[in-house]
């Protein structure tokens, strides 16, 4: 069977989604977890992949397993599982074809700066200490930084 899983992240303590040797990621950490609970090895193909740091407030992966579970109550059992910093909002079961990243009809990227010193924004915004030249930039970036 296989099953989307919809989720998100604080990629602070992370080397970003991807699985990698020697460094703490958000695909490692959610495929212990679901392989703990379902008493099986299981392997997730996320819908893209991000650089250390980075956050998701929505990002989807794919998951099979032997066998069929019920969604909502895997929602429970994963958030009571999972450290803080990932909560998992869905579990979809899909066709056996679906695909997270092939089947994906949208990417957003939000980039944040913060042109003054503020102790909360560091961890979810860029510091740029100097003066933005709004003449210089061209319109979309100019979008980016009324949002």
């Amino acid at each position: 069977m296989r099953y989307f899983i919809e989720f998100a992240y604080n990629g602070k303590m992370y080397h970003g989604f991807q699985s990698q040797p020697n460094a703490a990621s958000v695909q490692e950490t959610l495929e212990n977890a679901l392989s703990v609970l379902l008493r099986q090895k299981i392997a997730i193909v996320g819908a893209g992949r991000n650089d250390a740091g980075v956050h998701a407030n929505q990002m989807f992966a794919l998951f099979d397993t032997e066998n069929p579970i019920e969604p909502s109550k895997m929602v429970s059992k994963l958030n009571s599982f999972l450290p803080l910093s990932i909560v998992i909002y869905r579990i979809i079961a899909v066709e056996n074809e679906a695909h997270a990243r092939f089947d994906a009809v949208a990417r957003t990227y939000h980039y944040f700066i913060h042109t003054y010193k503020d102790a909360f924004l560091n961890d979810l915004s860029w510091h740029y200490s100097q003066k933005i030249d709004l003449e210089k930039m061209n319109e979309a970036s100019k979008i980016l930084l009324q949002y």
